[in-house]
């Protein structure tokens, strides 16, 4: 589970994204053809929110077979140590099974290692296409701002609305940056073991 500032998980952040462009639509709505300009952005803003939810759930969906995958590797290492530390001590001639059966732990260790070399990857590139939401999000924020104010005559609180936004796609991407970058160290200590 991501956790954005202020600890709320990323899928309750992208949820109040969504929420407050729903909020902003509803607004936009209430004015009629005055916010026109403003509703677009408002649409825009809820089109990147469920594209957001989207990447954000496939991102989820690696996550944990890469953490079972982890835990065999964990699993098959620790077999694999206790079989090598028999072996030091059994003359194998008398007893090949369990020099085999050492080699066949460090196999299903190397093996699922390999695997999750493979999860990370796909899930570095899921952390990639959010971020990637998140910037294209932070452009409609900054067409929103642009927008508010050009329609700051009309009375409508559409600055704080705005304001409101760019703090919510801030938090997010503030979280789903550390979040990268801790899988890219990850990434880059398990790459140096394979």
């Amino acid at each position: 589970m991501i956790w954005s500032q202020g600890g709320i998980t990323l899928a309750e952040a992208l949820r109040e994204i969504d929420r407050m462009s729903l909020n902003a639509l509803v607004l936009v709505k209430r004015q009629g053809n005055a916010l026109a300009g403003y509703g677009v952005v408002a649409q825009a803003f809820r089109e990147r929110a469920a594209f957001l939810k989207e990447a954000a759930h496939e991102m989820q969906s690696y996550v944990s077979p890469l953490i079972q995958t982890q835990l065999h590797v964990l699993k098959y290492t620790r077999m694999a140590d206790s079989y090598a530390r028999q072996v030091k001590h059994v003359n194998t001639t008398n007893c090949p099974s369990l020099e085999c059966t050492y080699k066949q732990w460090k196999q299903n260790a190397a093996t699922k290692e390999a695997e999750a070399h493979r999860l990370l990857q796909h899930l570095l590139h899921a952390v990639v296409r959010v971020e990637e939401g998140i910037n294209e999000q932070e452009y409609v924020v900054v067409n929103g701002r642009i927008e508010a104010a050009l329609s700051e005559g009309i009375g409508v609180p559409l600055a704080r609305v705005s304001d409101e936004m760019g703090v919510a796609v801030e938090k997010v991407h503030q979280a789903i940056s550390d979040y990268r970058y801790q899988l890219e160290e990850f990434y880059d200590e398990n790459s140096a073991d394979i």
